[in-house]
């Protein structure tokens, strides 16, 4: 038997991260790199791995918002749209990992190795599939950097709604 409060959860979670996908779009960056994205929509993700509701289903998550958010934002199967799912799926399974092997590392630990990791998959992406150059390296401080900013504010966006609201743990 399927468990509604479960799956109402991951729709929740699921269009909450699209939105801000959508919304996060037409956001400016400080500085012009392009293809960066400010990676607001995954403290969605990162609530599903600290409430337990499994690999599987944070994965349908990043999946879902990934594919939702480039086609309200018109980038659906563009080189954008590859490497953000990418970023999406890698960066979730390292999160829901860390979570599991390592204890205590707390929401802004989990955040941080997501940013870490979604970065990484992405130069790489770009790199092999995209501009077919490994100059692209020189875009991964930027990337990280910005990446830490994001992760810490994520962080800090969960920490408040784990205080704010009675969030279920789907062990």
């Amino acid at each position: 038997m399927v468990n509604s409060k479960k799956v109402s959860y991951i729709a929740l979670l699921t269009a909450l991260a699209s939105a801000v996908y959508y919304v996060e779009s037409f956001l400016p960056m400080p500085v012009s790199v392009p293809g960066a994205r400010w990676g607001f929509s995954n403290f969605p993700l990162i609530l599903a791995v600290v409430s337990n509701i499994g690999l599987t289903n944070t994965l349908y998550i990043a999946i879902i918002k990934t594919v939702l958010g480039s086609i309200l934002s018109g980038r659906f199967l563009s080189p954008m749209f590859w490497m953000g799912l990418a970023g999406a799926v890698v960066s979730s399974f390292s999160m829901w990992v860390a979570y599991k092997i390592l204890k205590n590392i707390g929401v802004l630990g989990i955040s941080e190795i997501g940013a870490f990791f979604s970065n990484s998959i992405q130069v790489i992406i770009a790199g092999v599939f995209i501009v077919k150059s490994f100059s692209i390296i020189w875009y991964y401080p930027y990337m990280l950097f910005f990446g830490i900013i994001t992760a810490f504010i994520n962080s800090v966006i969960v920490n408040y709604i784990i205080r704010s609201v009675k969030i279920d743990n789907f062990r």
